[in-house]
């Protein structure tokens, strides 16, 4: 198989305006801090977001169910009552099932006073590192009380006090500090067992990320497996595949197909590239095979998914889940 030139296939919004103008959801009053109610974003807001990287930080709180989060390594459902982490970089896409009540919140490092490279960074922000649970399940109290400060957050950016983005970023400490206290509350209520579980997954994750097309240091020139991996991790394929399905509940299978699957809905959706050509980028021996796959997985051809994609991503919401 002949080696291609490393291209980058996934979006990178270098600023809050192109994830604004991208998602379709509204105008960003600027490109270093943003919050705005989730149930007042634009009508014309896309359904469907295929994988991008942002360059900033990113909470959205939301009050009641509605998102389907499709990140390279998982995929799961907002509730009523949780809180999802993005940080600059990190590879994720969703689907919207419904209006959403709740509150995006977009800000840059350097407006909130964030260094990622401090050796206290993750210990500060331990739900902005790679690897990190990418969404956090509230009590009904606690979300009471993050919305209390979100609230006043949006008074704030309505004001004309010359010194409000000084209240904003004194506020937005305080989000981050509530925000912190309640993650490692919960990850105290779990048991050794449940955590070491976890561990178990951020190393899983991270060594099939390496076999991401675009990832930096991508070394790989075969398609992930179950016996490639678990051998990374020194374990055998039969105990990978146990440990992964007691804590999630699929197979690592699963968890590599569902992240090549991701990998192809891209490609289809944000390239020009043949079906022969994605199925080479992603280590499939031959273009059929790669047909099988995607639609054993999803039951239609990548060409026909790439067509019913192409006109989701510009469905405007149906104005009768308002």
């Amino acid at each position: 198989m002949a080696k291609k030139n490393k291209q980058v296939y996934i979006p990178w919004f270098d600023t809050i305006s192109d994830f604004f103008d991208t998602f379709r959801i509204g105008k960003a009053e600027n490109n270093f801090f943003t919050i705005m109610r989730m149930e007042d974003q634009a009508k014309g807001k896309l359904l469907f977001m295929p994988l991008f990287r942002g360059n900033f930080f990113r909470l959205v709180i939301c009050k009641t169910p509605g998102l389907r989060f499709l990140l390279p390594d998982e995929t799961f459902s907002t509730s009523s009552n949780s809180i999802y982490f993005t940080y600059p970089g990190k590879i994720e896409s969703w689907q919207r099932v419904e209006t959403i009540y709740g509150y995006l919140i977009c800000f840059t490092p350097e407006f909130a006073g964030i260094d990622p490279l401090k050796p206290l960074f993750e210990k500060d922000f331990p739900f902005f590192v790679n690897g990190a649970n990418s969404i956090l399940r509230l009590s009904q109290a606690d979300m009471d009380a993050i919305g209390h400060t979100a609230e006043a957050l949006l008074d704030e950016m309505k004001s004309s006090n010359a010194d409000h983005f000084e209240m904003i970023q004194h506020l937005l400490k305080v989000l981050l500090i509530q925000v912190r206290r309640l993650y490692y509350k919960d990850k105290e209520a779990k048991t050794d067992f449940q955590l070491k579980q976890a561990s178990l997954m951020i190393r899983f994750r991270n060594v099939l990320n390496a076999y991401s097309i675009d990832a930096p240091t991508a070394k790989k020139e075969q398609r992930p497996s179950v016996r490639s991996i678990a051998a990374e991790l020194h374990l055998t394929p039969s105990h990978l595949n146990f440990l992964i399905k007691k804590y999630t509940g699929h197979t690592a299978l699963y968890h590599i197909n569902e992240k090549i699957l991701l990998e192809a809905k891209s490609l289809l959706t944000h390239t020009d590239l043949q079906v022969s050509e994605i199925a080479d980028l992603l280590q499939f021996n031959e273009a059929a095979y790669f047909n099988r796959f995607f639609k054993k997985m999803t039951g239609m051809t990548p060409t026909a998914y790439r067509d019913d994609a192409l006109q989701l991503m510009w469905r405007p919401l149906d104005t009768r889940n308002r």
